[in-house]
């Protein structure tokens, strides 16, 4: 009995862009937030952004802004590719993270900072997807 999902990355493949594109918002919003950016990983079926930060009201309020920022892209980029919209359930992970940094710092950031960033960075985020999903880890 075979895997339900290949693992084999493909450059092509719709969702596996999708996944590179959620992961490619949260480095470029984080690196934007001045956190430092460890790498951006996508395995076939997954992926992950790693980044390093200080639970302190200047960086966790970049936390926050790219734990939004993986939505935002990817319900972006499955709108330009008209492929429907992203689901939260999907980054529940994420929004839970936002949240939880929301609260912490009182308040004030809106999902609407992240979608800011995403849009300024998008020909960034977009370049860069068919590359890590062909490399499978890269480096901003």
């Amino acid at each position: 009995m075979g895997w339900l999902f290949s693992t084999r990355r493909d450059p092509d493949d719709p969702r596996q862009l999708q996944i590179a594109v959620h992961e490619l918002g949260h480095a470029w919003a984080w690196r934007d937030g001045g956190l430092e950016v460890r790498g951006v990983e996508h395995t076939g079926d997954d992926g992950a952004c790693h980044v390093r930060y200080y639970p302190q009201p200047g960086q966790l309020r970049a936390f926050a802004i790219g734990c939004w920022a993986g939505f935002e892209a990817e319900d972006r980029w499955l709108r330009a590719n008209r492929l429907g919209r992203a689901r939260r359930g999907h980054s529940s992970h994420d929004i839970r993270l936002f949240r939880d940094a929301v609260r912490e710092l009182g308040g004030g950031l809106s999902e609407g900072k992240a979608r800011a960033l995403v849009t300024r960075r998008w020909a960034h985020i977009e370049r860069r997807a068919a590359e890590l999903v062909r490399l499978g880890r890269i480096h901003l």
